[in-house]
C-alpha cells in the first residue's frame, strides 16, 4: 500500500504540475472537484454515510482549505523552482501528521513510521543534491 500511495502521489505531483503551465487556479479547482467525487464513490463502496456529521464541518472545512493551500504552494513552488524537490518536499506531510500525533495525542511513534519519516528526510537530502 505505501508503493502503491507513492506512486498516486508521484502521478498527482506530476499532473498538477503539467494542469499549471496554463493556469494556477484551475488545477485547484479540479483538485476540490475530483476529491468530492471521488469521497463519494468510497462511501458507497463501504456502505458509510457520505455527509458527515454537522458537528465535523468545521474541521472538514479547515482541512480542505490548508488542502488547497497545500497544493497552491506547491503548484508555486514547482513553477518557479525544480518540480523533483517540490514534490519530494510535498511528500513530507505524512511525517508532520506522525510528528503531531506523537506531540499533541502523544501516539507512540512505531519503528515501520519511524523508518519512513527517516527515509522520506533522506530521500530529499539526496535529491536536493
Amino acid at each position: 500500500l505505501p508503493v502503491l500511495a507513492g506512486f498516486c502521489f508521484g502521478i498527482f505531483f506530476v499532473g498538477i504540475h503539467q494542469a499549471s503551465g496554463v493556469s494556477i487556479f484551475w488545477p485547484l479547482v479540479a483538485t476540490r472537484l475530483g476529491s468530492v467525487p471521488s469521497l463519494f464513490l468510497y462511501t458507497r463502496l463501504l456502505h458509510q454515510p457520505w455527509l458527515p456529521e454537522r458537528k465535523h464541518w468545521k474541521n472538514i472545512s479547515l482541512i480542505s482549505l490548508l488542502d488547497t493551500a497545500g497544493n497552491l504552494f506547491f503548484i508555486t513552488s514547482s513553477l518557479v523552482g525544480r518540480l523533483d524537490l517540490a514534490a519530494v518536499v510535498s511528500s513530507l506531510y505524512p511525517g508532520s501528521t506522525v510528528a503531531l500525533a506523537y506531540i499533541i495525542l502523544k501516539e507512540k511513534i512505531s519503528p515501520p513510521q519511524m523508518v519512513g519519516s527517516l527515509c522520506a528526510l533522506a530521500a530529499l537530502v539526496l535529491i536536493s543534491l
